[in-house]
Order: structure tokens, then sequence, then C-alpha cells
């Protein structure tokens, strides 16, 4: 290897571990996980942390697009990605109320269908015309997982988020929906939502900062989840945690080696 090359394996290898301790410090890394003088050692079995595991196995599918292909089954894929998502949230909003509201193989439904839950749940009217604003009837608009703040009050203007979960590489083509203004028409709500895009990878500071641009408020990434995940000692479900390690098996087992 020429002192270039070497210069440059020096230089990955430095950005590598830098990266690492910053996860680490974020608290997006295991517990488990052990850093010390440039080791890395892992004293745990991927069926050990179920969440993480399915994180980075969704992570890997665009370095592995050849692997991923052989294994496609996108809305399977999603709604286990939403359902790990609904287990997550009661940690990521304390006292706010979660409800998963998008399409799936096991229940499809529209913006139509949607609209009278979330008012009931919202306190919100619904449109009286709605279907004068949904231009396609099976659209559920871009909405996952609604996250609310009940008062007893029962009046609307409460503190909603809704959210996109993204857990493909396509997740920049997402971050448009669910849109706020949309929503409100929807629901002939006094006030917008919040909206944001929930992510099984990690976005790099400048990927959070367009992404505010282009509409989305919040982001929910790999490091946000994992870290409420270990810091309110949150476990998944233990038929969620089944389903999950069946989708995971003959994936990690396939994995190109390095």
């Amino acid at each position: 290897c020429s002192d270039d090359g070497q210069d440059m394996a020096h230089l990955i290898a430095t950005d590598g571990w830098s990266e690492i301790e910053l996860r680490k410090r974020w608290g997006g890394t295991s517990p488990l996980i052990d850093i010390q003088s440039k080791r890395l050692s892992c004293n745990l079995h991927w069926t050990d942390d179920i969440a993480r595991a399915f994180f980075l196995v969704l992570s890997l599918q665009k370095a592995y697009p050849e692997w991923a292909e052989f294994h496609r089954n996108y809305s399977v894929q999603g709604e286990l990605f939403e359902k790990v998502v609904e287990e997550i949230c009661p940690g990521l909003l304390p006292g706010w109320s979660v409800l998963r509201a998008g399409w799936s193989p096991t229940n499809a439904v529209s913006i139509a269908s949607i609209v009278p839950e979330l008012c009931e749940h919202l306190n919100t009217r619904g449109h009286p015309s709605l279907d004068d604003w949904t231009a396609d009837a099976a659209n559920d608009g871009g909405l996952d997982i609604v996250c609310f703040r009940s008062f007893r009050d029962e009046r609307e203007a409460t503190p909603t988020y809704f959210l996109q979960c993204a857990s493909g590489a396509n997740w920049r083509e997402k971050i448009h929906t669910p849109n706020a203004i949309e929503w409100a028409k929807y629901l002939d709500a006094a006030v917008h939502p919040s909206t944001g895009i929930v992510a099984p990878f990690v976005i790099e500071e400048k990927e959070i900062r367009r992404a505010g641009l282009k509409g989305q408020i919040t982001v929910f990434d790999r490091i946000r989840l994992l870290n409420t995940i270990y810091h309110e000692g949150l476990t998944i479900s233990p038929a969620l945690t089944n389903e999950l390690r069946d989708w995971l098996h003959p994936r990690i087992s396939s994995l190109p080696a390095a």
C-alpha cells in the first residue's frame, strides 16, 4: 500500500472512530457496546437489542441494493416500522396518546376513513365537503402516526404531531407529507398540526435543516429513537419482538460478507 493509500486509510479510520464516539455521546449507541482505546467490543447478540438490529438492517438496504432487492417487501417492512415507532412514541412524548393511522397490508385506510376517528380524538369537526379536498380516495395523506396531548376540557387546538414513518431509501421524497395545511383543512381544525418524519437511519445535520426547510418540522431518526429506548428503559412488546425476529433472521443470515 502506498503512503497516500495509508494516509487515506488512516483518515477514514479516524473519521469513523470520531463518528462512533459522537453517536455514543448522543445516546444512540447500545450501552452494551464498549469503546476503549480505539477498540470496539459488543457484548450482545442482535436478538438482545431487537429495535437496534431492526433499524440497522433497514439502514443497510442502501449499502447492499442486491441483497435488499432479494428480500424486498416494502409494505411489510413499513408496517413493522410503524409498529415499532408506535411503541416508542410514549417514551418520546410522555403523557401523550399515540394512534397509528397509516395504510398497511392489514389496514387499508384513506383520508376519508381516517378523518372521523381523528376528529373524535382531536375534538375537531371535519370538513363538511371532504371529497372536494381529497384528489385520491385511496390516499392516506402521508400520515402514519398521530401523537396528541389530551385534556379533560375536550376542546380543540391541543398539541398534536402528525408523523411520517420513512423506512426506505426514498425518505427524501416523503418530507412534504403529511402536509399540515392540508390536514388542518381535512379536519376543519382551528390550528395546523405539527409535522415530522421518523426514520430508522441517522439523518445528518445538514439534511435535518433541509427537511425542515421543505416542510418537516421535527425529525426522529435512529439516534433519537434509540436514545429514547435506552434512556426511558423501553422494551418492545413480546408479540412485536417475535415479528421482528422472524423478519430479521433471514436478512441477517444472508448479509453480504465484508
